[in-house]
């Protein structure tokens, strides 16, 4: 990582840790309390639901979260424009929250980091680069399974462009997520037709 570091700061341009940038949580583990249906629960997200996410638009599994759990619901619930990376067992994807997963709770495992939408796009294109995933992955620590820390998160170097540029890019990727979430809302439209 120092490496990455000494590049970064020989590019001239200011660097800025991510804990600066957007709030960074990381809830604690809970005992989870399954409900049948959404009338008993909340729709619940976990990290290998994130590439099923990308890829078809909802979750492997559907499951909710009974809402009789003695967890705290506010530390769990994830809102639109947050993103989500994973800090458990696979290391460093990156998803963010589009607006049907506003109000789902998700598991412990994913890191919220929560910035303003205009900031939103422009971090999630780079937490999702080599630079930013070769820092979130450097400090792994876990016996067994591998685990990040909400206090490495926050440390996270991010470059600061000119504000035009940053904007520029936060509205090409937030453009691009809307466009991908409309893909997503037709592929789950025809596929509801070939279940009648």
């Amino acid at each position: 990582m120092p490496d990455t570091i000494r590049r970064m700061e020989a590019s001239g341009l200011d660097l800025k840790p991510l804990g600066e940038l957007a709030r960074i949580r990381l809830p604690n583990r809970f005992e989870r309390v399954w409900a049948k249906d959404k009338d008993y629960g909340t729709p619940y997200l976990n990290a290998t639901d994130l590439l099923s996410l990308h890829t078809l638009g909802k979750p492997a599994k559907e499951r909710y979260l009974s809402r009789v759990s003695q967890v705290d619901f506010d530390a769990l619930i994830v809102r639109e424009n947050m993103l989500l990376i994973t800090c458990s067992g696979t290391i460093g994807r990156v998803y963010h929250v589009p607006r049907r997963l506003d109000g789902w709770v998700a598991t412990h495992d994913l890191v919220r980091v929560i910035a303003d939408v205009d900031m939103s796009g422009y971090l999630y294109a780079w937490c999702l680069s080599p630079a930013a995933q070769v820092q979130m992955l450097s400090p792994v620590h876990g016996a067994q399974i591998d685990h990040i820390a909400e206090e490495h998160m926050r440390e996270i170097m991010v470059p600061m462009l000119p504000d035009s540029q940053m904007r520029a890019i936060n509205a090409e990727v937030l453009g691009a997520i809307q466009t991908r979430e409309a893909s997503l809302a037709a592929i789950q439209q025809a596929a509801n037709g070939f279940d009648r």
